[in-house]
């Protein structure tokens, strides 16, 4: 991202501005709000991709368009929001060995650059076209050189998957990717709700904790999802069953 290299051509023009100016500094330091580095990533989603059964497609896409619109009219749904959108954006930017916390730093104060914190996704349903149209735009003062880019051999592998972009396509990428786990939990939010997935995934992670193999794991947790309580003690006791 560069800051450590800003960081230091800041200290160093310091003694200068001083005497330009006349005054004294008080700090010499770059903003996480990077206005200059927005990336905006869009999509349209046909009716079909969200229902074989027309109606339920319409009635679905208004739904979408409903809750973008609360997200941006409510700060208690916009910060739920937008932290959905992060689980997307930080798990590409730490695998790219770029800062997270520099990233939803920029991001946030973006979400509120009016005065009010809104929701940085946006949902619209064309009617006239039939589609569902989808934006994000986000600050995204990414890097693929430098710092510990080079060092990490986790890192080389995610930039040898994603094919070796440039900071711009790879800020392309990531916010595309915000913009895809927003659409993921929107629309898991607005038809089946998503506690069926996390509850799921709360299951498969007790499974494993009770001690489950592979072949196991799948009958644990079908068993745990129908069991009155879901803990690790009705997992284990689910376990010995299957064995016995």
């Amino acid at each position: 991202m560069g800051a450590n290299m800003v960081n230091t051509m800041m200290e160093a023009l310091v003694p200068s501005l001083e005497e330009l100016s006349g005054g004294k500094s008080l700090m010499a330091i770059l903003s996480n709000y990077a206005t200059e580095s927005l990336v905006t990533a869009e999509c349209q989603v046909d009716l079909r991709y969200l229902s074989r059964n027309k109606d339920e497609a319409k009635e679905l896409a208004r739904k979408f368009h409903l809750a973008s619109k609360l997200a941006q009219e409510d700060v208690y749904r916009a910060s739920t929001h937008n932290k959905g959108i992060f689980n997307g954006i930080d798990a590409v930017v730490m695998a790219t060995g770029n800062d997270w916390r520099a990233i939803e730093a920029g991001a946030n104060t973006y979400a509120c650059k009016d005065g009010q914190y809104r929701g940085l996704a946006t949902w619209i349903f064309d009617e006239d076209a039939q589609v569902l149209r989808g934006q994000l735009t986000l600050p995204m003062p990414i890097a693929t050189r430098g710092g510990s880019i080079g060092l990490n051999p986790t890192v080389k592998i995610a930039h040898d998957m994603l094919g070796h972009p440039d900071a711009r396509q790879l800020a392309r990428i990531i916010v595309s990717v915000g913009l895809a786990q927003n659409f993921a939990a929107v629309k898991a939010l607005t038809s089946t709700g998503i506690q069926a997935g996390h509850m799921k995934l709360q299951a498969k992670s007790l499974a494993l904790l009770a001690g489950a193999k592979d072949k196991e794991v799948a009958e644990v947790v079908k068993a745990l999802l129908k069991a009155p309580h879901m803990n690790l003690e009705t997992a284990q006791h689910i376990l010995q069953n299957i064995r016995n």
